[in-house]
């Protein structure tokens, strides 16, 4: 059995997102900053019709943004809520294996959050899976999501 996630870039390093979780890639966005909000939101912004929060995943992830790399949206759906997360690049989406995904030792997560639960070898390279359901506190999320409400 074959499990589909889309590729994506930050600062050079790839990652990748189960495709089942990614609702869309938007080229071309703008975003409404948002004062007082979490460190790593970006703002929102309206992607058809629907007021979306904004994360940019190199804050998330404290990875320094060089500026060199074009901006790409990879909305996603967390708690059924749609959520923004500003990427480098989202690539094509690959079909692996089963048995080349397999789960990563919980010394890979920090802060109580299991940012990265599995690994996938991708291109015979091995690629953190990010599992957006996790990315954030359910603290976070709830405030992403009044973010959104608003």
């Amino acid at each position: 059995m074959n499990k589909q996630f889309i590729i994506i870039d930050l600062e050079n390093q790839r990652y990748c997102i189960p495709i089942d979780l990614v609702i869309g890639v938007i080229d071309s966005f703008n975003i409404t900053n948002v004062p007082n909000s979490l460190s790593y939101v970006e703002g929102v912004s309206n992607i058809r019709g629907e007021v979306v929060p904004i994360v940019s995943l190199k804050k998330v992830f404290k990875i320094n943004d060089s500026g060199l790399h074009e901006k790409k949206l990879l909305i996603v759906s967390i708690s059924n809520h749609n959520i923004g997360l500003v990427v480098d690049g989202a690539s094509n989406v690959v079909s692996v294996d089963a048995s080349l995904v397999n789960k990563v030792p919980p010394i890979i997560n920090s802060e109580g959050k299991t940012i990265f639960n599995m690994v996938a070898t991708v291109d015979g390279e091995l690629t953190m899976v990010i599992d957006p359901l996790s990315l954030f506190s359910e603290t976070e999320r709830k405030e992403l999501i009044m973010m959104a409400e608003e």
